[in-house]
């Protein structure tokens, strides 16, 4: 076992390593050794070097993936950095999420095109509804997100493995194997950010890019390297099962790769002068030459026991079912005392539902058998979503004032669990009982919810991630007034 650890992690160095000298390095020449760019994975994915045939990969009129050049590091940096500057001033990110979809190549459908959805799967390739994008944008809002370690173990379940060299020494894939070749990819870059990256670099390094810039804006600590805070954010998640679910496209007469399958790409759900700039301005800034949608070198990792049509199922329905789910918080009071003081119990209610109505819509005629099956599209029924597990917790301003004492560990028929949560006991004097003494702790109930995705028991959604720097108090903010009294404080005797 020690050789196997010893193994794995000099093949994670030698990663890295291979990342920093990769990181930064011209994509503008196709490489000798990969002509048609189907990695090194055995027909798993990848891209390594690149081929272009001149012809038809991507959308070039409206700057998608061959729109030409390689992004630098300074450029998906200040696009993750534009995601959450608009997240903190409260905006709708939905041209955010829009603009990133389609620069990597995934179309914006119509909640009811049957006939691209069904274009789109039966060529391998992914995509998503505008329902899901507002879903996502949504999420955005209220701060939901999911687990990396949960979602890497869902992959696994899913089948999902290391590719070669990776799987020598017998290891499973896992979040810090994985974590660590996504910090690869950018690791080169914060030293010349503005020289452009390798090919099949961008999607990944704009994943690893987004956790990093919430980890500093959320944590006055280091922020770990490899997965930020540990979660994963919309577009993280559903990037990043994208490309791992992705199948390298068929070669083309000429050599090189392509995968196009027809869908409306020039229908703008959410057409206004404002969206569009910034839609526009987030194409400029992520271009990758890697050939095939949402191809990226996560590809060359990992092996997937899926053929391209049930792989395409999986990641679809992963960002469909999953951003299909809403959770509310609510607690009743807000305002709470230490004890004796009173009020020092608040009731916390949480409500799961599912939103949109794939189950009796397009999703049979879309995925017809797949609906019920291990492939991830289990589809719920619109409404109140039971039988859910719940984990109750709270923002880390709030853990040393006070504790759950009753909590519903699942939703019943209606979506529904309550908990209740109360505050720690002080015993002061009432001469220590001064404004001068008074403190108050903000910050806000959280749950994770688990079980949403079928095959991926696993991926959990977290809700109510805080900002504290900005003062962001999720969906459930509570805060907890005390007293801070010094023990030689003379008020002890008064």
């Amino acid at each position: 076992m020690k050789n196997r650890h010893f193994f794995k992690h000099t093949l994670l160095g030698a990663g890295v390593l291979i990342g920093l000298a990769g990181a930064c390095a011209s994509s503008n020449e196709p490489s000798d050794d990969d002509s048609t760019g189907t990695g090194g994975t055995g027909g798993t994915g990848g891209t390594g070097g690149t081929t272009s045939d001149g012809g038809d990969g991507g959308d070039d009129s409206d700057g998608g993936p061959s729109a030409g050049g390689v992004s630098t590091y300074a450029d998906v940096a200040s696009v993750a950095k534009m995601i959450y500057d608009a997240v903190e001033a409260g905006e709708d990110v939905s041209p955010h999420v829009e603009g990133v979809l389609e620069a990597f190549g995934v179309p914006v459908l119509a909640d009811d095109d049957e006939a691209g959805a069904q274009a789109q799967l039966e060529a391998g390739l992914p995509f998503v509804t505008a329902r899901v994008v507002t879903h996502m944008a949504e999420n955005y809002a209220r701060g939901e997100l999911s687990d990396a370690k949960g979602f890497v173990e869902g992959l696994v379940e899913q089948g999902v493995e290391l590719g070669y060299p990776y799987n020598l020494g017998g290891d499973a894939l896992d979040s810090d194997f994985l974590g660590a070749l996504m910090y690869s990819y950018t690791a080169g870059g914060e030293f010349e950010p503005d020289v452009p990256m390798s090919a099949g670099y961008v999607l990944p390094a704009l994943v690893h890019e987004l956790g990093q810039e919430r980890g500093r804006r959320s944590s006055e600590d280091a922020v770990d390297p490899m997965w930020g805070d540990g979660r994963l954010d919309p577009l993280q998640f559903t990037l990043l099962s994208f490309t791992i679910f992705a199948k390298p496209a068929a070669p083309s007469p000429s050599g090189g790769t392509r995968a196009k399958a027809w869908h409306p790409a020039s229908i703008n759900f959410r057409s206004n002068p404002a969206a569009d700039f910034i839609k526009n301005a987030i194409k400029d800034k992520i271009k990758d030459e890697a050939e095939g949608q949402v191809t990226s070198a996560v590809q060359d990792l990992i092996e997937v026991p899926l053929d391209k049509k049930d792989a395409a199922k999986v990641s679809v329905c992963g960002s469909l079912i999953l951003y299909g789910h809403k959770v509310t918080l609510t607690n009743t009071p807000k305002l709470l005392w230490h004890a004796p003081k009173t009020p020092n119990l608040t009731q916390v209610d949480l409500t799961l539902t599912f939103e949109d109505d794939y189950y009796d819509g397009w999703a049979r005629a879309v995925l017809g058998s797949a609906v019920t099956d291990i492939a991830g599209c289990k589809f719920p029924r619109k409404g109140p979503v039971e039988g859910k597990s719940i984990e109750w917790d709270v923002s880390s301003g709030l853990t040393d004032h006070g504790s759950y004492d009753v909590t519903q560990s699942v939703t019943d028929e209606d979506g529904k669990a309550v908990a209740t949560w109360r505050t720690v006991r002080d015993e002061y004097p009432p001469a220590c009982q001064v404004f001068e003494n008074q403190r108050d702790a903000v910050g806000a109930t959280e749950a994770v919810v688990s079980g949403l995705l079928p095959g991926w028991s696993t991926v959990e959604k977290i809700v109510t991630f805080l900002n504290p720097k900005t003062g962001g108090q999720g969906d459930a903010p509570l805060t907890v007034l005390y007293y801070e009294v010094a023990t030689d404080d003379p008020c002890h005797s008064e």
